[in-house]
């Protein structure tokens, strides 16, 4: 069994409870009418026309794991080979979004494929899959490569021992760095067609697909989802003065983001969610996987250097939150050293900012908390933003008093 089978959480039918928790009732309408016989012929075929000729497959249905979109299942072929099945159980039961899912699902696909294409990002293969419902098994799926290796059980600064943190954070500067060249001239996801095997090219996100116009710069992708977020914030609290305030100061904040010489692009691949739940290593601290690419696309420059494994934690202790500092230092060094190489290499001025020179400064920290953040935090995230911007020259309340009756959108 590979080590990232064994890490994962899994579960059987008798953990789930479909009469009270909704995402339960969609894990047990996938075991109930998945006809998983069909998945498995199909796993089959997908390893060959030899392998086809004597081989078989089995899928343990009494054994998953599962998040809010997909259930996971292990295929283990007759020569031990061990695959996954990823099952998306939204796209049953209800759910209003199937062209909106399936357009996903091959995005992602698409973003795996140019992974493997253009880098040595370790991913997972996509051997084959079914986007649409409308199949013989009943849900969209993918049968994908099952890496080796562990997740950790917190951020690497804090769960890594010291004496791997050069070591690891050479190979996350790598990772940052092969992504940061990764770039194209527009914002949006990849598309590789249909069938996932054609040359990428950027397709608009999917909340801004009935726009008047895709967004052009770092500018206007920011300020987007900084006033969707603000509007979200804002139902349950409009009349409330500092929860407007809060989203007065994340909206202004934006000012501070923008790095002028790249707001045009060009604009890397983003994971969106770069963070240790979603790294696999081994015993050896080597990255083994990068994991869970779905809703990935190219982004500002800015929004790259965002992650959890670079940020400070208000509620923890100066050295603790020092051991993630020193961690990020580490990172940035490494990823430095191979953009000072690329220029070298390249005989190139390398007139543009690079990432190296926004990870772990202020603009990075204000990044993170106007963006990697949810609604129902606005007004924390606020309150820590204007502490950024203001230091002790403006207080909170002189902030809401100022601010507390001011349109936010």
């Amino acid at each position: 069994m590979s080590a990232q089978t064994a890490a994962a959480c899994w579960s059987t039918v008798d953990d789930l409870e479909p009469t009270t928790n909704t995402l339960h009732q969609r894990i047990a309408q996938v075991l109930e009418t998945a006809n998983f016989e069909c998945l498995q012929d199909a796993a089959v075929l997908a390893r060959g026309v030899e392998f086809a000729k004597t081989g078989t497959a089995i899928i343990n249905t009494n054994s998953f794991t599962f998040g809010m979109n997909n259930v996971v299942f292990k295929i283990t072929f007759s020569d031990g080979i061990i695959w996954i099945a990823r099952v998306c159980h939204a796209s049953k039961l209800g759910n209003d979004n199937l062209e909106a899912d399936r357009k996903s699902m091959l995005s992602e696909i698409a973003t795996l494929r140019t992974l493997r294409r253009r880098t040595t990002i370790p991913v997972p293969d996509v051997f084959a899959f079914e986007a649409s419902a409308s199949n013989d098994f009943g849900y969209s799926y993918m049968l994908m490569e099952c890496l080796e290796g562990k997740t950790l059980g917190n951020t690497v600064a804090r769960n890594v021992p010291v004496k791997h943190h050069s070591h690891v954070a050479k190979q996350l500067a790598e990772v940052l760095f092969q992504l940061q060249n990764l770039s194209f001239d527009k914002l949006g996801r990849i598309w590789c067609g249909e069938s996932c095997d054609e040359s990428p090219e950027i397709i608009p996100y999917e909340h801004v697909e009935a726009a008047a116009a895709p967004m052009a710069t770092s500018l206007e992708w920011f300020y987007t989802q900084r006033q969707e977020d603000n509007r979200k914030a804002l139902e349950a609290h409009a009349q409330d003065p500092e929860w407007r305030t809060a989203c007065w100061i994340l909206k202004s904040a934006m000012a501070q983001i923008i790095i002028e010489d790249t707001m045009y692009g060009p604009f890397p691949l983003c994971h969106f969610d770069l963070h240790y739940g979603n790294l696999l290593f081994d015993d050896d601290y080597n990255l083994t996987g990068v994991l869970d690419w779905s809703g990935a696309g190219t982004a500002p420059l800015e929004r790259l250097a965002v992650s959890p494994e670079f940020i400070t934690f208000p509620g923890i202790t100066d050295e603790e939150n020092q051991v993630i500092i020193d961690f990020r230092g580490l990172v940035r060094d490494n990823l430095e050293d191979l953009e000072a190489r690329s220029r070298e290499s390249a005989s190139s001025s390398g007139s543009k900012t690079t990432l190296s020179a926004i990870l772990g400064t202020r603009r990075a920290e204000i990044t993170h908390r106007c963006t990697y953040s949810f609604p129902h935090r606005a007004f924390w995230d606020g309150r820590l933003v204007a502490k950024l911007l203001y230091q002790d020259a403006v207080s909170w309340g002189q902030l809401v008093a100022m601010h507390g009756g001011s349109e936010v959108y």
